[in-house]
């Protein structure tokens, strides 16, 4: 018999309107909240610190060695199994409700790159005992600003039975948001 205790799940959840101002204290955790596998119970996801890859090239002496961050995206209870690992700064979740049709709540996974101001983003259907992703990857550059968790939430739209994103047009000064398709991969 296996006496090993699961470690519990770290539940904090950034919570302010701006980043704090050291980055440093930034929870590894994020959470989103849906209806993802077909039952009536409502599902509960945290994004948590996976680990850490060092990085293969070479570095000088006294330099910092280069490492990149792995989340999961993990569910209570363990009634869903997790998402793929994402490699990123940091991940932020988004429950986009139902785009693909099958009466489930789909989640945007948005992941912030390690060595550029953008996130790369991609959304996820759980189909079938497994997460697949629905749509092609996409980026959103940020400049190195905050994006509110509003502003995240507001980047896919259907409309009329059509998908949308809204990408930022970095040819324009002025950063404006352009809607664009975004197919769903059947």
């Amino acid at each position: 018999m296996n006496n090993t205790v699961e470690p519990a799940i770290d539940t904090g959840v950034m919570i302010l309107s701006s980043p704090p101002e050291d980055a440093q204290v930034i929870p590894d955790t994020v959470r989103v909240e849906g209806y993802f596998n077909g039952d009536t119970s409502r599902d509960i996801g945290y994004g948590v610190f996976y680990g850490r890859i060092n990085s293969d090239k070479p570095h000088e002496e006294g330099m910092e060695v280069t490492s990149e961050t792995q989340y999961v995206v993990r569910f209570q209870d363990n009634k869903i199994k997790p998402m793929p690992v994402v490699i990123g700064r940091h991940i932020r979740l988004v429950n986009e409700g139902d785009l693909n049709g099958d009466g489930e709540d789909d989640i945007s996974v948005f992941v912030q790159s390690m060595h550029a101001c953008m996130y790369t983003c991609s959304t996820w259907s759980y189909i079938a005992g497994r997460w697949v992703r629905i749509t092609e990857y996409w980026d959103i550059p940020t400049a190195c600003d905050y994006l509110s968790d509003e502003d995240l939430e507001s980047r896919i739209e259907m409309e009329d039975g059509e998908l949308y994103y809204y990408e930022t047009d970095i040819n324009d000064k002025d950063f404006p948001l352009v809607k664009k398709e975004l197919t769903l991969i059947r």
